[in-house]
């Protein structure tokens, strides 16, 4: 009687940790305020933002992994010292506003307080396929294409819907031009996903 009783809570186990570690899936979007920080380029947030989808993985109640494949916008703004700056290979004649777009993908650790809260932290890499500037001369790009960075923030779930609020830091220097200066991204998101799974 006690084997039969631990075969039967043993496969009750079973049967719960399999359901519990299964993919899930959805779409998200959000606002992200990018800033640039480095010489030549204003130091100020601007908006942006991304879209895409995510995936989560719960190895256990409280901890899982959460893949995204995103597309990004952002859009820094050249400084007025730019020229004084970059002197040999500045376009004078360069506009003022960036518009650069990425593909991003974080892979981020997930921790659930509870059913509700959850907070996520990992790296993301960015790569740049698309950039509208013109701040060197003979075409020249001034940004190079990949971004490693991390990023950290935290998850309210309600349902289907979930907000998002979240904190990437940029560890890879982007600027292309010199090595005498470096750039760094950061940016700051809160947006809004739905789970179809």
């Amino acid at each position: 009687m006690k084997k039969r009783l631990f075969a039967v809570t043993m496969l009750c186990a079973m049967v719960a940790v399999a359901n519990a570690q299964q993919w899930h899936y959805g779409l998200k979007a959000d606002l992200n305020m990018f800033k640039l920080d480095g010489q030549g380029i204003k130091p100020n947030y601007t908006p942006g933002g991304n879209i895409g989808f995510f995936a989560t993985y719960d190895f256990t109640t409280k901890w899982g992994i959460q893949p995204e494949l995103l597309f990004s916008q952002a859009g820094p703004k050249r400084d007025d010292d730019f020229s004084s700056r970059y002197i040999h290979n500045s376009n004078d004649q360069a506009n003022k506003n960036i518009k650069l777009s990425y593909i991003t993908l974080p892979v981020l650790l997930r921790y659930n307080i509870n059913k509700k809260i959850t907070i996520n932290a990992g790296p993301e890499y960015s790569y740049l396929f698309y950039a509208n500037e013109n701040l060197l001369t003979y075409n020249q790009s001034a940004f190079k294409r990949n971004d490693l960075g991390v990023a950290a923030g935290a998850t309210f779930t309600f349902d289907i819907l979930h907000v998002y609020a979240r904190y990437v830091y940029g560890l890879s220097n982007v600027n292309n031009i010199d090595d005498r200066y470096q750039w760094k991204t950061q940016q700051a998101q809160v947006g809004l996903g739905i789970n179809f799974k």
